[in-house]
């Protein structure tokens, strides 16, 4: 089938260009920022005195920030090729980490975190329109190694912060300007030549190329749901196991380190994957297999088992999320970063708002009901990859 389709030739090409591996460069920068932030947070409430509420309500501001204007970033990248706006997002993101942990105020951190946040959505819309049109033939496999860079930055960001505050104090998080303010020139340099993709695609656009919403918000529908059961595997896994089963807090913490590290195997892997399997195909099985592990996980009464369900969560839960993000993208051929800000931001967002009411209904029920929610929002995402499923046969019967 095309590229259109969102399916991928056992025979694509390998990438035409290093720019995917330069776009995850600038992934890697700004979600280290992002993961690295929580890592601060302690630190604040011991050495600046926040509440945890303060606390609270400035991760907020920092994920709303990025989350909501993500759309809009990729709104102006359609209207006009705007490739500065990587290098201008990885600045911010690691200016405002960086003043985090030198500003005495709290609104003046809370506005902080807001500019790091804003430059993590300047990137995103913007990097994974990119990684699509510089990804030739195939764009899955471009679209994966800029994902993984996601990943990896979250990986990344907890050890850099913890490890520059406890040898500096908070003023440590000034280490984020050596990373990110070189990297944002490069990105810069590369400007011209990022450019070039963005014409091409404007090109194609004026050409008459048909957008497809209807098909796109089912591929969005799997993302989010997909979000929300990353956010909950990460967030409420490890206090089942502790609660349920007595098992310490290292060994719970170090269970969703492991499941982090497979889903990023996962996800580096998964455009190659895409070449043998069609990717709705691929979000079937991968939502049926998530919402089986998820069952196991919940009824099984063994520790190990639950950590077996896990390890089949990891690959599930990351698998098809870069080809489907892919595939949306190619229902929106004159929208690519409105389809990448939507995909990168609202899905995530989604995940996000949903974990702290999901915390509340754990506090006031027990974690057991949500983990039945999480197993009810995978069994929607079968839902929805059949829909996918199913629009892809239609548009296929009409070609």
């Amino acid at each position: 089938m095309s590229r259109e389709d969102g399916f991928m030739s056992k025979n694509a090409s390998r990438l035409p260009n290093k720019l995917p591996f330069v776009l995850m460069g600038g992934h890697i920068c700004v979600d280290a920022c992002q993961g690295g932030l929580a890592s601060v947070l302690p630190f604040l409430v011991i050495q600046s005195g926040f509440s945890y509420t303060e606390i609270t309500a400035l991760v907020l501001a920092s994920n709303s920030a990025s989350a909501i204007i993500q759309p809009l970033f990729g709104w102006l990248g359609d209207k006009k090729a705007r490739p500065w706006l990587m290098a201008v997002g990885v600045a911010l993101a690691g200016i405002g980490l960086a003043l985090v942990g030198v500003l005495q105020s709290y609104w003046l951190v809370v506005a902080a975190a807001m500019i790091s946040g804003i430059g993590n959505a300047m990137l995103h819309p913007e990097g994974a329109r990119l990684a699509n049109l510089t990804g030739g033939d195939d764009k899955a496999v471009s679209m994966s190694v800029f994902s993984v860079g996601g990943q990896i930055g979250f990986c990344l960001g907890p050890v850099i912060s913890v490890a520059a505050i406890t040898a500096f104090g908070l003023i440590g998080t000034l280490v984020y300007l050596i990373i990110c303010i070189p990297y944002a020139l490069v990105l810069l340099a590369l400007t011209p030549k990022f450019r070039t993709f963005g014409v091409r695609a404007a090109a194609q656009a004026a050409a008459g190329v048909r957008d497809r919403w209807s098909a796109f918000s089912v591929v969005l529908g799997a993302l989010s749901v997909r979000s929300i059961v990353f956010y909950g595997v990460t967030s409420f896994f490890p206090l089942y196991l502790v609660a349920t089963f007595g098992a310490s807090e290292d060994a719970a913490s170090l269970l969703i380190t492991v499941f982090s590290v497979c889903g990023a195997f996962a996800t580096a892997a998964s455009g190659m994957v895409s070449h043998r399997i069609p990717t709705p195909r691929l979000m079937v099985s991968c939502f049926a297999l998530m919402a089986l592990a998820l069952v196991a996980f919940v009824t099984s009464g063994n520790v190990w088992l639950c950590v077996v369900a896990v390890m089949v969560l990891a690959p599930c839960v990351n698998l098809f999320n870069p080809p489907a993000v892919t595939l949306g993208q190619s229902y929106l051929p004159a929208h690519l970063g409105m389809a990448s800000g939507l995909s990168f931001g609202v899905a995530v967002a989604v995940g996000g708002i949903a974990s702290p009411l999901l915390g509340v209904l754990g506090d006031g029920v027990g974690l057991v009901p949500v983990i039945w929610i999480l197993v009810a929002c995978a069994a929607a995402g079968l839902v929805f990859s059949f829909g996918v499923l199913a629009n892809e046969s239609r548009f296929r019967r009409l070609k």
